[in-house]
């Protein structure tokens, strides 16, 4: 791997070996693999093979940049491509026996997300054919105003829509997790109301500890966790720590892992990541559409430090490390690197 800012143990570094570690939000839009260049891809997924990293949700594309379910399935494509060049390594999962297949294997699991609902263009049995591609959950609603409901950017959240209400009715039909990440408030606890699946958040940090409108509220950590569901914790420097850090340190994510551990316990808490190997096309997208980062320009200045992010492979051991440290069992490590997720993925793919 490359020289690690984050040193571990060697016990913590067995823990995310022996555990089912995953990063449910790897951010590489796919089209001409923008935020990552061609010969990172394998050395990336190389370095979270030898971590102990099990399983990786790999996301393409957002409503931020690819709207049509076309636009999609091209950077699609692209992952699909990168991934068939070592079939000996890689494999697409669309249910949790297809993740323990590629374990038995010795394979890395991946599948995908979307963050938006706009690719399925209003045809609710695009649901189904995204989950035969492999895609995951999708997020309900962008940062900004749709037809399902209000992002998280919205100031007046008016709830989930009856659209919306019949979206998650078709997540719930077709296996596609509920995923309230990028929300609004009152559109996330109306959809985790209507869904009869635990529902996730896929990528947020914790309000209390970094009052900012991507993280996610008390109330919503609760909910999620009451669905049976998990909130699984990005490491986006600008999110944890309103200072916006130049550099995350692993004591800023546990902080948020903590709240959430201390408010609903270690079942229903685990890791997103959000991290992007190359923000180039991040930052270009929130500087020329700052509507869709309605917060007075914050989005926008993060972004030209790089949105400074760990590396999942270089920093899940020194997180649990950190976990040790506060008295954490190694059990309820494992829930957090992975296995609370997993529990989802048994009640919800099929």
């Amino acid at each position: 791997m490359n020289d690690n800012p984050y040193p571990a143990s060697e016990r913590a570094k067995a823990i995310v070996k022996k555990s089912m570690t995953m990063d449910t939000l790897l951010s590489i839009a796919g089209v001409a693999g923008q935020q990552i260049r061609d010969e990172q891809y394998h050395p990336y997924m190389d370095d979270c093979i030898e971590t102990g990293f099990k399983v990786i949700g790999l996301c393409p594309s957002a409503d931020s940049g690819m709207h049509t379910f076309m636009d999609s399935l091209k950077a699609w494509e692209w992952h699909l491509h990168k991934l068939n060049e070592r079939p000996d390594k890689y494999k697409i999962v669309r249910t949790a026996k297809d993740i323990r297949d590629a374990m038995a294997e010795g394979k890395l699991a991946i599948y995908f997300t979307h963050q938006g609902i706009q690719i399925f263009e209003q045809d609710f049995d695009r649901i189904g054919i995204m989950r035969q591609l492999g895609f995951g959950y999708c997020l309900l609603v962008y940062n900004s105003q749709d037809i399902t409901g209000a992002g998280c950017m919205v100031k007046e959240d008016g709830g989930l829509t009856g659209f919306g209400k019949a979206l998650v009715k078709a997540y719930n039909k077709w296996g596609m997790i509920v995923d309230v990440t990028h929300v609004g408030e009152r559109t996330s606890l109306d959809a985790i109301e209507a869904s009869s699946q635990p529902v996730i958040s896929s990528h947020s940090p914790a309000h209390a500890v970094a009052p900012y409108a991507r993280c996610i509220s008390d109330a919503r950590i609760k909910a999620i966790a009451q669905s049976g569901g998990v909130s699984c914790i990005n490491m986006c420097g600008y999110m944890l720590d309103l200072s916006n850090p130049d550099f995350v340190t692993t004591d800023m994510i546990f902080r948020h892992i903590d709240h959430m551990v201390q408010l609903v316990g270690p079942d229903y808490v685990g890791l997103g990541s959000d991290y992007i190997p190359d923000t180039t096309l991040t930052v270009a997208i929130s500087a020329a559409h700052p509507e869709i980062y309605d917060d007075n320009g914050y989005t926008v200045a993060a972004g030209k430090k790089g949105f400074p992010t760990p590396r999942p492979p270089d920093v899940y051991p020194a997180i649990v490390d950190t976990f040790l440290e506060h008295g954490y069992s190694e059990e309820a490590c494992g829930k957090i690197l992975g296995g609370n997720m997993m529990r989802v993925f048994e009640q919800v793919w099929y």
